[in-house]
Formats: structure tokens, sequence, C-alpha cells
């Protein structure tokens, strides 16, 4: 049954539609749907149906009742075309008359005493029209803009834009562009907005992310040591107090710690049994990390206030004080990578020193 469908489709087509395959082609009007593959495409007379074609270069002066669709490198088209005009190419060269919408997407489009009923949507990288009129609403992108006629609304995204002089713009025209767009004796009607181009409106939001970003970084690292001083204050003084006065046997041990317990999960993580246990261990050996890139920094921040006797408020301002030293070094890219190497070498060593300090404790009062 499909077999039969495809048949019945592809004989269809060869029925009702003409198709051109060779490098030259040449067509002087006809009754039916027309497909053109090939190199070069010479086009005129007066076309009865849509027309479709996939060559390399195109010219013609031709007359066509239905739409024409085209992807072509190089096109030079002078018709009247009653349907849509869709072309996809390098440089496009129109003139003439469009019957309804206009859509290219090209490098470079040239549009010179053409007259379009509908919509007027074109991205290139070099737009010029000359003496166009366009009735429905027109869009533009791309990186040199330069327009002349009469237009209905218009809508601009640019970083050279020049409207000519006499234009008429008898709806609004709205523009996105960084500076203010060069028009002299152009008549519009409608209202003149200037927007910010979406690139810049990125980087801005980009911006005000990276501050969100930064404040972020500070509390999360705010949070869990303020816990850990609260909770269990000991532990946390300690561990705090072993990553500055053993720095060196904290950052080597620390280092040789996290080599050793990556690759243990890794084993864990290749073998479907120990998969569990591996994500669990990975989860905690994460936020070990983390916590870790704290306790060096909030340990030279104490050391300012050593004049002052331990006390809560004293360890919160130093939490407080460190942490923000440690995000206004990180935000230097160089020193971001040098700190957090550190940083979590030594204080995820300076945690394994106390803890094991703590489980000898616990063995030696016989606690399990």
């Amino acid at each position: 049954m499909k077999k039969t469908l495809f048949f019945f489709f592809i004989s269809s087509l060869f029925s009702f539609s003409k198709i051109f395959i060779n490098d030259e082609i040449k067509i002087n009007g006809a009754k039916e749907e027309i497909f053109a593959i090939g190199e070069n495409l010479f086009l005129n007379g007066n076309l009865k149906n849509e027309f479709f074609g996939l060559v390399k270069n195109i010219k013609g002066n031709f007359q066509i009742e239905g739409d024409f669709l085209c992807a072509s490198l190089n096109q030079e088209i002078e018709s009247i075309i009653e349907g849509d005009f869709y072309s996809i190419g390098n440089k496009v060269y129109f003139k003439g008359k469009v019957g309804n919408s206009f859509t290219c997407l090209a490098r470079n489009l040239f549009i010179e005493n053409s007259k379009i009923n509908g919509n007027l949507r074109v991205v290139a990288n070099k737009i010029d029209l000359k003496n166009v009129n366009v009735l429905g609403k027109s869009f533009f992108y791309g990186e040199e803009v330069k327009i002349s006629g009469v237009f209905s609304d218009v809508i601009i995204h640019g970083k050279r834009i020049k409207i000519e002089e006499g234009s008429k713009i008898l709806g609004n025209l709205t523009y996105y562009s960084s500076s203010p767009i060069f028009y002299k004796e152009v008549e519009i009607k409608g209202k003149i907005q200037q927007k910010k181009p979406y690139g810049e409106k990125f980087f801005e939001k980009l911006l005000i992310l990276k501050k969100f970003r930064f404040f972020y970084s500070i509390f999360s690292l705010l949070l869990p040591h303020i816990l850990l001083l609260i909770f269990a204050p000991n532990l946390f003084q300690s561990t705090v107090n072993t990553s500055g006065k053993k720095f060196i046997k904290s950052f080597f041990l620390g280092l040789l710690f996290i080599l050793l317990i990556s690759l243990l999960i890794f084993f864990l993580l290749i073998i479907v049994i120990g998969v569990p246990v591996g994500v669990i261990i990975l989860s905690l050996f994460l936020s070990a990390l983390y916590v870790s890139r704290g306790f060096i920094f909030i340990y030279l921040a104490r050391k300012i206030f050593f004049k002052f006797k331990d006390s809560k408020l004293i360890w919160i301002i130093s939490i407080i004080l460190g942490i923000l030293i440690f995000n206004l070094f990180a935000l230097n890219p160089t020193l971001k990578i040098l700190f957090n190497f550190t940083a979590v070498s030594n204080g995820f060593g300076a945690l394994v020193i106390d803890r094991v300090k703590l489980l000898k404790k616990l063995r030696e009062e016989k606690f399990f």
C-alpha cells in the first residue's frame, strides 16, 4: 500500500508539474508548476502557476500568477509576482511588483522601483532599497540598512541605518540602534521610537546576573559556616584554626584525600552495585569541598580581631569578612582559580585532620 501511494505521488508530480534538472535551463512561460534544479537558470514569459527553484544563478524578466520560491547564490529578477516572494541567496536584486508578501534571507539585497502589496521581511548583511513602495509592514535586520520610498510601519535592526531624503513613513518607525539614525527631509506620520539592540540588552542582563551571582556566592558560603558555628562551635573553630596553623600539612593532605576520594567515587560509579553508594558519597564530597573554601579566609579574618576574646559575635564578623575577602579576590579569573584550588585543598585537609582528632578522642574515652 505504501509503495502504491508513493508511486502515485511521484507520478502526480510529473503529471501536473514541469521538472527541469540541468546545468543550463531556459524557461519561456508555462502553465504547470515548475521545479528547477541546476547551475544557471534563465526565466522569462508568463508563468501560470508556482515556481520552485534550486539553482546557482538565476536571471529573468517574467510574470508569475502564483508564488515564487527560490534558493540561489545570485539572483537578478525583474518580475511581476501575484503571489508571495520567498528567496534565500547571496546577492539578490529585485525590480518589479509583488502581490502579497516579500520575504528574503540574503547577504546583500538590492530592491529598486518596486511595489510590495503585503509585508516586507528582510534579513541581510547589507540592505539597499531605492524607490520602493510597501503597503504592509516592513521589517529589516542587517548590518547596513539604507531605504528610500514609501512605507507603512517600519521596524529596523541595524548598526548603520539611513533613510534617504524624500522618503515617507505613513506609520510608526521603530529602530534598534545604539545611536540615533540619520534621516533628513523624511516625512514620518507615526511615532518614532529608538530602542536598544538585543545584544546590548543581553549584556545588560548579564551584568545584572553577575552582580546577583556575586551576592549569591557570598550568601551560599556564609550560611553553612554560620550554621556550623551555631550547631558545632568547637568543631568549627578547631577546623578554622587547623587550616591556618597547619596550612602546609592541611593543603597536601587535603589534596591527597581529594584525589583518593575522586578515584573511589569513579570506581563506584562504573560498578552497577556501587552506583547508589557512589552518588551518596559524591553529594557529600562536593558539599564538603564547597564549604572548605572558606576556612582559611575566616582564619585570616579572625587574626585581624586577635585582640578580642572568642565569642559568637566575633566569629560571625570573621566569617562575613573572610567570605567577603574570598569573593572579592575571586572577581579576578586568575586569582579565582588559584584561591579556589588552594583554599579547597587546605580546608578539606583541615576537615579531615579535625575529624580524625575527634575520632581519636572518642576512642580514648571509650565512646565506641
